[in-house]
């Protein structure tokens, strides 16, 4: 990157030299080389950051070409021009000292008496010392950061390390720009003001000035300088670094740059250790729930292994997500997709179950999370229920507000004692899960006992066998539904559970009280039913539930 101008001005080769034109204080013009010019084409080769030195003797009498070559060399992004007066250019026109304040290029002006010598060396020396220090620099990081790696110090040392070479406060975010580590605790707790951060980090990876405050003090805005923390081409985290004490210099970032190398060594090997516990809980859980259990302090014992405490009561409770296609921003691969938007949904369960019950185990399984939901000894069953229920209906209200309107349908089994029972509890929130749609339509939550009578009916795996049971009435009224919405067979449902109330179906069904009349009569004259024979009804009944299972 170079060094400074305004530092270079402060060396003593530039005592006399005098800025005429342009800005250097409190302005980023870094330089990176220095080099002697007296031909007017030198701006075709120059590549930015380069201090020129030149007499002008080329086109001392030639304004306009003066002109062209200062608006060229500003264009090409060059670091200054220096201009020697001498007897080719006794002074510099004021025509080039106006048109270096409206480019705000820098113009230095230095004496006939003085050598090109005198600057070139030292400012080459200046220069080559810098990149010695930048890789000196540069090595003392580096192994500053291999050690903490080696000693597998964890990522909180990252912080502190970086944070005494910068000397700023360090934050170290997880992808949902949540504070993970840090140097001081007193900045765990930030405020972030820009709307849209991630799409304004991506945009400029890899480093981005984050506005933000810190609670709890006065309203300053301070900058943050995240480096976004890339593992296996996913942004697992960000590293920051608060510009509260001073800004960012070149050699900070030098360190910056260090650190986020480690920093995605240590989040791939979390991500690796990870993945290993995560498929020995699966391995345990598919045990659990298919019943394969060798015996009871074997589970224990792996239980154990993960912090699970198996020695408990729990009521299994499965989550089934859907219609998130949309929301699943890599189409190209839906089961990576899948598995980010999981680990979106199991970070809110984490936070909302916080208020309904503490340690509880759960694993993803596909489109599924399976909770095994812990009892305590003695607790009301039926007010378990309840909190489970709450709990979901919170869930889905978090779901909705922070990461969009996909369904999320659950099914609650019943009370395992231990974990021998813990296998039909998960079979009963599956039926509850795969019937409730049917029953109760999408996005609800329902336990394996309100499924009532369709406990007995979901038992057939055998769909044909099931069809025996339907009234030879339901097909009728089935085929003459099939471009009607279904409005009879539905009548006659809510009729049913109306007790044969009339009037209280045409409410519930928001029609008028004789378009009811006129259905029934209808269903009467289609299938000959006497539907106020209430043992006719009975039959009915189930083989209406019968069909909402069979579609």
């Amino acid at each position: 990157m170079g060094i400074l101008l305004s530092r270079l001005m402060k060396m003593p080769c530039f005592k006399n030299a005098k800025l005429v034109a342009g800005t250097v204080e409190n302005k980023n013009t870094y330089v990176e080389g220095i080099t002697i010019i007296e031909r007017p084409d030198i701006a075709n080769w120059i590549k930015g950051g380069e201090l020129l030195l030149s007499s002008f003797y080329s086109i001392d009498k030639n304004i306009e070409a003066q002109k062209i070559l200062v608006t060229e060399l500003a264009e090409k992004k060059a670091a200054a021009l220096i201009i020697k007066t001498s007897r080719f250019l006794t002074t510099i026109p004021d025509e080039i000292i106006d048109l270096g304040n409206q480019l705000d290029f820098p113009i230095i002006e230095i004496s006939g008496d003085t050598k090109y010598i005198d600057i070139t060396y030292p400012v080459m020396g200046e220069i080559f010392n810098d990149q010695v220090n930048r890789l000196n620099y540069y090595k003392d990081c580096h192994e500053k950061f291999t050690k903490l790696s080696l000693k597998m110090k964890g990522i909180s040392a990252v912080a502190e390390t970086l944070g005494d070479l910068v000397e700023n406060p360090v934050i170290i975010l997880n992808n949902e720009l949540t504070p993970i580590a840090w140097n001081d605790p007193k900045y765990k707790d930030i405020d972030i003001i820009d709307d849209n951060i991630k799409g304004l980090v991506e945009k400029d990876y890899p480093v981005y000035g984050l506005k933000m405050k810190i609670p709890n003090t006065n309203d300053t805005i301070y900058t943050m300088i995240i480096e976004p923390i890339q593992v296996l081409n996913e942004i697992r985290g960000y590293l920051g670094v608060l510009e509260k004490n001073r800004i960012m210099e070149e050699l900070d970032f030098i360190a910056l740059e260090s650190a986020a190398t480690t920093l995605k060594l240590e989040m791939l090997k979390d991500v690796a250790v990870t993945e290993v516990e995560l498929k020995y809980k699966g391995d345990l859980m598919d045990d659990l729930i298919n019943e394969r259990i060798d015996s009871i302090q074997s589970i224990y014992d792996r239980g154990n292994l993960f912090g699970w405490n198996l020695k408990r009561s729990f009521i299994v409770t499965l989550l089934n997500i859907s219609q998130y296609e949309k929301y699943i921003n890599n189409k190209k691969n839906l089961t990576e997709g899948l598995h980010l938007l999981m680990d979106k949904i199991k970070k809110r369960i984490d936070r909302v179950s916080y208020y309904y019950t503490t340690d509880y185990i759960s694993i993803n399984k596909g489109d599924y999370i399976i909770m095994l939901w812990p009892i305590e000894k003695g607790a009301n069953l039926r007010s378990s229920y309840n909190a489970i229920k709450e709990f979901g209906q919170e869930l889905k209200r978090v779901i909705l507000d922070e990461i969009g309107n996909i369904e999320v349908s659950i099914g609650i089994g019943g009370l395992a004692e231990n974990p021998l029972e813990i296998g039909k509890s998960y079979s009963e929130a599956k039926d509850a899960v795969n019937f409730g749609y049917r029953i109760f339509g999408k996005d609800f939550i329902t336990t394996f006992e309100e499924l009532g009578i369709y406990k007995l009916l979901c038992r057939y795996e055998n769909r044909d066998d099931l069809k025996k049971f339907v009234h030879p009435s339901l097909w009728i009224l089935k085929e003459y539904d099939k471009d009607k919405n279904n409005e009879l067979i539905d009548t006659l449902e809510k009729y049913l559970h109306c007790n044969l109330n009339a009037v209280k179906t045409a409410e519930e069904l928001f029609v008028h009280y004789k378009t009811v009349l006129y259905r029934l009569n209808r269903i009467k004259e289609l299938t000959n039913l006497d539907i106020e024979n209430r043992a006719n009804m009975l039959e009915i009944e189930v083989g209406l539930k019968i069909l909402r299972i069979i579609n």
